[in-house]
């Protein structure tokens, strides 16, 4: 009787351990990534549906932490009756007996459609990667100038909302450059050279433009500017606003960034911002940022621009009050002063923290980049202003939307001084 009933448990274990479940596989790339599209399609096919996978696609990491995050947001979008396992060169998708038949058809129709549409929304955010004209737009026209906005890190063109208004009713026309702010910095200036390039030819401008930079977008538009091979005459004025021209220690934090973006879009149940946050690269263009990186070293090695006014902007409002980093500066003095090991870990661990804390503490940082940070050999005096970061380019968060800009002013008057009553060039 014994042996009648294990062999009977035998029998009934496959089934109690799922063993009945129907497996789906997709390929791992060599990256270690998964498009979406063809899970969509692998989990559609299997199931009997006819669901069209998504026409803009995303791939998702199933390494380290994003990979964990993007199963729970897989997991979120399919149902509990999906069990998914990353493994070495695929991902496994279990389905438990009967899903997407009978009463569960539509269903899981419904989670298959939502996961391909909010792909393809995700997809369509990243594919606005590229030059932009505003409705304020006019190419030509020599009573209404054109100022190009480039973007900085963890932002896109939308962090320019409380500045458009004020230059749109001054009278210009705006032009918009997003890029993927996670890539590296040699890509990025790759693309907006290209990107430059394809939108004038296609509208035919001929007259220059302003180009206004914040924070990292200071080298992309650096990169064209003084790179070779540019087109003379299609830049008539460089601001530049907390420029990264010498680097910054605070880029350091941005894969501590971007992890907690990741986070919080998956646990905020945010699944169309989640799917383009986990589809985003890592923060290489921080690497660049560093101070004494290649990519600043190359750039900084050539010369200005001479026929290209260049202004610069930097704050001085920073993190840290003065008093506050007396005290953290005099806790590390006493600290390092000691003979013990915990000392010479603290030597070690920290090194120079002085740039580190220029970029912080008010009146030498805006929290982001030092003034010192932003000085450019070649170019004039940064002008400083009492704002942090963000506030150059956005009102303070006291006022309401679009609320002042301090910043606004000075922007105004340099285009009013480089860009206006210049002549059309003739046709080429």
């Amino acid at each position: 009787m014994a042996r009648r009933v294990t062999w009977l448990w035998l029998c009934l274990l496959p089934p109690l351990l799922g063993a009945d479940r129907l497996r789906v596989e997709v390929p791992v790339d060599p990256d270690g990534g998964v498009a979406v599209s063809r899970i969509v399609e692998a989990l559609s096919g299997a199931t009997g549906q006819d669901i069209k996978p998504p026409a803009l696609d995303l791939t998702l990491s199933v390494r380290g932490l994003p990979g964990a995050l993007g199963r729970t947001l897989l997991r979120e979008c399919l149902g509990d009756d999906v069990e998914i396992r990353f493994e070495p060169d695929a991902v496994a998708f279990l389905l438990s007996p009967g899903l997407g038949r009978g009463e569960s058809r539509r269903e899981w129709r419904e989670r298959l459609e939502g996961l391909a549409s909010r792909t393809e929304e995700a997809a369509e955010r990243k594919s606005r990667h590229a030059m932009r004209a505003r409705p304020s737009y006019r190419p030509n026209d020599p009573s209404r100038p054109t100022v190009c906005l480039v973007h900085g890190l963890n932002s896109s063109s939308e962090g320019f909302a409380h500045m458009i208004p004020h230059l749109e009713d001054a009278g210009y026309g705006i032009v918009v450059y997003d890029y993927p702010y996670g890539q590296g910095l040699d890509q990025s200036s790759d693309e907006f050279r290209a990107d430059w390039e394809a939108f004038r030819e296609r509208v035919g401008e001929r007259r220059p433009w302003a180009v206004l930079a914040h924070s990292m977008g200071a080298l992309v538009a650096r990169s064209y500017i003084e790179g070779p091979g540019r087109e003379a005459g299609d830049v008539d004025s460089l601001i530049l606003i907390a420029p990264v021209n010498r680097g910054s220690h605070v880029a350091r934090l941005q894969p501590v960034l971007q992890t907690i973006r990741k986070f919080a879009a998956v646990k905020q149940g945010k699944t169309t911002q989640a799917l383009a946050e986990l589809a985003e690269e890592p923060g290489r263009s921080a690497d660049d940022m560093l101070p004494g990186s290649p990519f600043l070293e190359k750039i900084n090695a050539r010369p200005r621009n001479e026929a290209v006014p260049y202004r610069i902007l930097a704050g001085d409002i920073g993190l840290l009050t003065l008093d506050a980093r007396k005290r953290i500066e005099d806790r590390i003095e006493l600290l390092s002063q000691s003979a013990g090991p915990l000392a010479l870990l603290t030597r070690a661990t920290l090194g120079d923290l002085t740039p580190i804390l220029d970029e912080l503490t008010d009146g030498t940082g805006d929290g982001a980049v030092s003034v010192e940070a932003t000085r450019l050999p070649g170019a004039p005096e940064p002008v400083v202003l009492q704002a942090n970061h963000a506030e150059l380019i956005r009102a303070p968060l006291l006022f309401a939307d679009p609320g002042p800009v301090v910043s606004m002013p000075w922007i105004l008057d340099w285009l009013e001084e480089d860009c206006e009553g210049k002549a059309v060039p003739p046709p080429r």
